[in-house]
């Protein structure tokens, strides 16, 4: 039943959406065209060729070499498998939503167990270093420090991590459990391991393009405060949303805000964590909407507030606590 009233209200709001795009084509025209420039500007470059490094380097059987030194640490630290650090420094170094589908891959082959890939789900999808420098930072490069913008955004690991590891017990106990899933990665040539890329940076764009459509909308909406709209258009996508908070809020709010829908991720990395979590050729059922590879989403969607709400007090912080750092960090 609440089935089929969820149906009928998405319907409805599906069909009028049909009028309103009409009647305000210049909007969807603008929003596709933003969200399609910045796809192949930022995400494609920064994405692709690690997507693609990263599909030859399991079908080819290399994990084992290359995360052997980091494993010796972080496997006692952390209780996660060889494949779990993979993961772990796939979603550092190559970001959100990377870290998502590598744990979902992996969790569909076998090679971690669910609550291994349920904790690391929680601890790796972040968006990475190189977006973090290159974009975020020199948009509060004279106002805040380096060490600011880096530690309210991995800082908050610090609790986030203990708390997942203690409502995830047991992470390398039920890995090749007998009924589970334990289909072998097949071997992939670099034309496969693109194409496969590619799709999922098809579904990536494609959520981006969405969103950016709904900004322009609240961008050009009067119904709405001034400062609501402002706090959703940071909700619906990080990269336009962190741009617009940081041009119209005072610092520190700006930074803060800015902060806490990067490590939010914005409702379009959540859709997008969401289409990277689908099990390859499985079939849709009702159970499918919630969970993804055995990974829920509604739990993503908590640990991604979480960490929203701690980047927020943690550039706080650092910037009232340590206000000379920016001499030490320039």
């Amino acid at each position: 039943m609440k089935k089929s009233a969820a149906s009928l209200v998405s319907s409805l709001l599906l069909c009028a959406l049909c009028p309103l795009m009409l009647l305000h084509s210049a909007y969807v025209t603008e929003g596709a065209k933003n969200g399609l420039l910045l796809w192949y500007s930022f995400v494609v470059p920064a994405l692709f060729p690690f997507m693609v490094l990263s599909g030859l380097i399991v079908s080819g059987g290399g994990i084992g070499i290359l995360t052997a030194p980091f494993h010796l640490i972080l496997g006692p630290l952390l209780g996660l498998s060889k494949p779990g650090v993979y993961v772990l420094l796939a979603g550092f170094f190559c970001g959100c939503p990377m870290g998502a589908k590598t744990c979902a891959d992996f969790l569909h082959e076998g090679r971690i167990s669910e609550n291994e890939a349920r904790f690391l789900l929680a601890v790796c999808n972040h968006p990475s270093p190189m977006f973090l420098l290159g974009y975020v930072w020199p948009l509060f490069s004279g106002q805040a420090s380096l060490f600011s913008v880096v530690f309210s955004m991995y800082g908050p690991l610090l609790l986030i991590v203990p708390l997942a590891m203690v409502l995830y017990p047991g992470r390398q106990r039920e890995r090749n459990r007998p009924g589970g899933l334990l289909r072998p990665a097949p071997s992939q040539t670099s034309d496969e391991a693109i194409l496969n890329a590619m799709g999922i940076l098809c579904k990536i764009g494609g959520y981006l393009m969405i969103f950016s459509i709904a900004i322009v909308f609240l961008k050009s909406s009067r119904v709405l405060p001034p400062l609501l709209r402002l706090l959703l258009i940071g909700a619906m996508e990080m990269t336009t949303g962190i741009k617009e908070l940081a041009a119209a809020l005072p610092f520190p709010f700006s930074g803060a805000a800015s902060m806490a829908a990067l490590a939010f991720g914005g409702f379009s990395g959540l859709f997008q964590t969401k289409a990277v979590l689908a099990v390859p050729d499985a079939p849709e059922t009702p159970a499918a909407d919630e969970k993804k590879a055995g990974l829920s989403i509604r739990h993503y969607f908590f640990w991604k507030l979480l960490h929203g709400a701690l980047s927020f007090f943690f550039f706080f912080l650092t910037v009232r606590r340590f206000p000379g750092f920016p001499l030490l960090f320039p």
